[in-house]
């Protein structure tokens, strides 16, 4: 058998029959495990080289392609001499070398003199020519593994911290250990509006790859809110709203002073402009008001209601016509 066939399923842990994204995956994995510029133990480097070569060929199909014949042929007690030969029929056995391929040129295709003897492969001297061990030319080539798909989680806040802004602490756990990091959510930040953890690339984020927070505010007892806009229910008496007043209201940046105008009605809106959620542009405030009758609990409630009726003549539905 060969002695320099390399058995590039046994480097990397998978079976034959792994799919393209299996074998991604698990390189991915492994690349970061054994990096030079994460792991300082002995022979990480050369695990990393050999690594790389497994995946130079699998993670590419037509070479993979070529490589199974070889290794079906391997697998079967075939063996190489490194010369031109070995054309055969469909249908070889363990005591021929006959394929219906070159063995030994497809062998030197993929175990040339170019990837004999050094591991890591063609696809790690591409890019160590450039440098060593930490240099750019290595951290390009550990740059170029399948990197994992973003990943979203929620974090919820209350409207006050997304009016104030606040901060957050979160613990990353991912194949190159776990990584503890505090995220600054933004004064104004938007339900739904989502926020990158980390680096893009994931090699700072512990092998994990990009993260996002997506934002959800609770709803609050007193504002609603839609978009940066706040809204606001202000109950009024009677009296309040017929001759009008000054009222002081929450908001979310403090209480104000507000005029209501005398006359005013149940549904009128009073706009403070960009006194809602901070932005480019604030969003507003809208005071909506809500005449609410105090109940006739004693007969001289019920004297005063009367006595209303009698010097305030009104009919409510005067202009609802069928």
């Amino acid at each position: 058998m060969g002695s320099e066939f390399k058995d590039f399923y046994k480097v990397i842990g998978l079976e034959q029959s792994a799919t393209q994204d299996e074998i991604k995956k698990k390189f991915r994995k492994l690349a970061q495990q054994h990096h030079p510029d994460v792991n300082k133990s002995l022979g990480s480097e050369s695990r990393f080289k050999e690594i790389s070569e497994a995946y130079d060929v699998l993670g590419d199909t037509k070479k993979r392609a070529e490589y199974d014949q070889l290794y079906h042929y391997w697998k079967q007690g075939g063996s190489f001499s490194g010369q031109p030969g070995g054309r055969g029929r469909t249908g070889f056995n363990a005591n021929t070398s006959e394929m219906p391929f070159d063995v030994n040129e497809m062998f030197n295709n993929l175990f040339g003199q170019e990837t004999r003897g050094k591991p890591g492969g063609a696809w790690f001297n591409h890019f160590s020519r450039s440098g060593g061990p930490g240099s750019a030319g290595f951290s390009h080539a550990f740059n170029q593994a399948p990197k994992p798909a973003p990943t979203s989680h929620t974090v919820e806040i209350s409207l006050e911290e997304a009016f104030h802004g606040c901060k957050r602490n979160f613990n990353l756990h991912g194949p190159t250990g776990n990584r503890s990091i505090k995220v600054s959510i933004p004064a104004g930040v938007k339900e739904g509006q989502k926020i990158r953890l980390g680096a893009k690339d994931g090699h700072n984020n512990g092998g994990i790859g990009e993260l996002f927070l997506e934002v959800k505010i609770k709803p609050h007892r007193h504002f609603r809110l839609e978009g940066r806009d706040l809204y606001l229910d202000l109950p009024l008496a009677p009296w309040e709203a017929a001759l009008g007043a000054t009222v002081t209201v929450p908001t979310l940046g403090g209480q104000v002073k507000l005029t209501i105008p005398e006359g005013s009605q149940s549904g009128k809106q009073l706009v403070l402009k960009g006194r809602g959620l901070p932005g480019k542009p604030p969003g507003n405030y809208t005071v909506v008001l809500n005449v609410v009758l105090p109940q006739a609990k004693s007969e001289s409630n019920r004297a005063y209601y009367r006595q209303m009726q009698k010097e305030m003549p009104f009919d409510p539905r005067s202009g609802l016509h069928y």
